[in-house]
């Protein structure tokens, strides 16, 4: 069964990581639909069954493997319940552009799926299993329930944040400021689902697919990782990071998960 940890976003503070662990209450659920959008936005016991009543089909994805997406003119629906992957756009002219990475818990293609001649290329960074959800009962269920309508435009517009904050920081800050700013975004989406039980993290993905999302070279990704963990800021393995200092990271960079997540905390 597929397991993890949800915690109540309520209790996270951007000003205060290292309190993220200690003081975050959780609760299991399974890497369900309908468990993912319940983060985003209350459910009925009604909408939960509709949701749960979806036609989803099971799609397992082996590293490095890529899937192109295209369902009637609209992008595919997909549910991450293993491993990461990433969403490239294709086109003619620039070929695919990594646009950014989904870790378990995260749904992609939810956004694309509503655009019409919108084809998605899926890469696989790890070994991956998906979950394909049907893209013309979810969006018969955006037209006809409010609360999946809610829950659908929260999550699109927290992956819209996410990408905007990367964006900031790329355009204002130097190529280390920019990884550290990353790690603590990474951190941060991992807290919001209660994924962690402390401040190290699964990291699978190579200094490639960093660099390209943030506009640097995997050259400068790797020296970038030396001199954070040089100030101690970070501890690095092969595939994981641990945080050591993500306040001073988050007051270094201006990392702004309120920014992120403030308009599911006011609901």
């Amino acid at each position: 069964m597929d397991q993890v940890i949800v915690g109540n976003h309520e209790l996270m503070d951007k000003k205060s990581f290292s309190n993220c662990v200690n003081n975050f209450e959780t609760k299991s659920f399974d890497i369900t639909l309908e468990g993912v959008l319940g983060l985003y936005e209350e459910l009925s016991d009604e909408t939960i069954t509709s949701l749960n009543e979806v036609r989803k089909k099971p799609v397992e994805l082996k590293r490095n493997q890529k899937m192109f997406s295209l369902s009637d003119g609209r992008a595919d629906i997909f549910l991450v319940k293993e491993g990461w992957a990433s969403l490239s756009h294709a086109t003619s002219k620039r070929g695919q552009d990594i646009c950014n990475v989904f870790m378990p818990g995260d749904i992609i293609g939810v956004r694309e799926s509503f655009f019409e001649n919108h084809d998605i290329v899926i890469l696989a960074l790890t070994n991956c299993k998906l979950e394909k959800i049907s893209v013309e009962d979810v969006h018969e269920l955006f037209k006809t329930n409010l609360e999946i309508r809610k829950a659908v435009m929260s999550y699109i517009m927290v992956n819209d944040n996410i990408t905007i904050e990367r964006l900031r920081s790329c355009t204002h800050h130097r190529s280390e400021e920019r990884v550290a700013h990353f790690l603590l975004e990474i951190y941060s989406r991992f807290c919001f689902k209660g994924l962690l039980k402390t401040n190290i993290y699964s990291f699978p993905i190579t200094q490639d697919v960093v660099g390209e999302l943030l506009g640097i070279t995997s050259v400068h990704v790797s020296r970038c990782m030396t001199a954070l963990e040089q100030k101690k800021f970070i501890r690095k393995t092969r595939s994981s990071i641990k945080l050591l200092k993500p306040e001073e990271m988050a007051k270094s960079t201006g990392f702004d998960s309120d920014f992120i997540y403030g308009h599911i905390r006011l609901d």
